[in-house]
């Protein structure tokens, strides 16, 4: 049951963090919605702590759920704080990172990823590392767009 909780706030967190990206940022929308991301991205963090079948006992996803917490905490305080810049850059690399996450889920889990992964080694690692220098490369550049 646990585990079908974690794939539903999962993806209730990519589509809920989609539709921010492609929102008004600073509307009434994008605070509702936001909510939602945080409070499913916090249940994500949250339930994968009880999730053991794949290292029987804590894990490497477990030290992830951990470090995932950290942008999304300080985003809000950021938000909190009136500071947008800093809210811009921690919710962005929180999404960032939750689809890192994803991406390293599906290649764990599922068995066409599974075989992939056999045939082009680290395919997982390039894709994650690709998605990072985009946020590195992208996210200064889009700056000015999404704050206003």
């Amino acid at each position: 049951m646990i585990e079908f909780t974690h794939i539903f706030l999962g993806f209730t967190s990519l589509i809920t963090g989609i539709v921010i990206v492609f929102s008004k940022k600073g509307s009434a929308k994008h605070q509702r919605i936001g909510r939602v991301y945080v409070a499913s991205m916090f249940g994500l963090n949250m339930t994968s702590f009880g999730i053991y079948k794949l290292y029987d006992g804590w894990g490497f996803f477990h030290w992830m759920a951990i470090a995932s917490l950290i942008p999304l905490i300080a985003g809000m305080i950021a938000i909190y704080m009136k500071n947008i810049v800093g809210h811009y850059y921690f919710m962005c690399w929180s999404y960032i990172g939750l689809w890192c996450a994803t991406i390293s889920e599906i290649f764990v889990h599922v068995p066409l990823a599974v075989s992939l992964l056999q045939s082009v080694s680290h395919i997982d690692t390039f894709m994650m590392v690709c998605l990072t220098c985009a946020g590195f490369y992208y996210l200064p550049k889009k700056e000015k767009q999404f704050i206003k």
